[in-house]
């Protein structure tokens, strides 16, 4: 175990990162049919690893890694006696952990609506992907009610749900607000230019011959249980254009080669 000081936050985080994992995620691949026992995964940006950890106890081979040294350094010291091979790396660099190693499982925790270049860092995590393997991509939909993570604002209205689709409140109020963390109003910016929907998601997938398996989005995402909800399926209406954009707060998709 790595003997570095550990907040509080961090802890509780790990134990949120664990808790999706073990509650929602193993579950929902045990019903896709995934074999979590005896299987290589990869969780590319794991933070504090609570999720790769989850995982592993599942009975996975696991491995992580994150751009965050910090969080790395954290997920080391979480993760006590579990044999998790875990790294810094960036989904940007040519240069990558375990490079040339493919997994059965690769995961991406609400990862990719953050990367620019989407399609050239898809090519890269295929990479990672056996012939047969899978390919497991959680996110928030940007036109939901939160798609922008605005909920890590400071000021209270800039918190509200849908804040980020009023017009210029992102590209000219939120900059303009005091004691706003300039890391999170350029983190909610980003996301404001990439406005990744489900629709474009599956455009993206597609085009980097990925095929969707599987598919579930949630009104009240399994991400929410960190505020004491409970997760809400969409069914139906998650079928329905332009509605599923604004009511799913969380999609889940396992894609798989083509």
């Amino acid at each position: 175990m790595t003997d570095i000081p550990l907040s509080d936050h961090t802890r509780n985080y790990w134990r949120y990162e664990y808790d999706v994992a073990q509650r929602y995620m193993v579950p929902l691949l045990m019903r896709w049919g995934i074999r979590l026992r005896d299987s290589s995964l990869v969780d590319l940006g794991c933070g504090e690893g609570g999720g790769v950890c989850a995982m592993h106890d599942a009975g996975a081979q696991c491995a992580g890694f994150d751009i965050d040294r910090g969080r790395i350094d954290a997920a080391a010291a979480l993760c006590e006696n579990r044999q998790i091979p875990l790294a810094v790396g960036n989904l940007y660099e040519d240069q990558l952990p375990f490079q040339g190693r493919t997994f059965d499982i690769v995961v991406l925790h609400d990862v990719f609506e953050h990367l620019e270049h989407k399609e050239k860092v898809l090519t890269r995590i295929r990479q990672f992907m056996k012939p047969q393997g899978v390919l497991l991509i959680t996110f928030p939909p940007y036109y939901s009610a939160y798609g922008a993570h605005q909920q890590h604002c400071v000021a209270w209205f800039a918190r509200l749900p849908f804040f980020h689709l009023v017009p210029f409140s992102v590209s000219h109020l939120l900059p303009r607000l005091n004691g706003e963390h300039l890391p999170v109003v350029t983190e909610i910016q980003k996301l404001a230019h990439l406005r990744m929907g489900m629709g474009k998601f599956e455009g993206i997938a597609r085009d980097g011959g990925l095929r969707i398996l599987h598919k579930r989005a949630y009104i009240i995402s399994p991400n929410h249980i960190r505020i004491g909800l409970r997760p809400l399926p969409a069914g139906f209406l998650a079928k329905v254009p332009l509605v599923n954009e604004i009511l799913c707060s969380g999609a889940v998709y396992l894609l798989g080669t083509e």
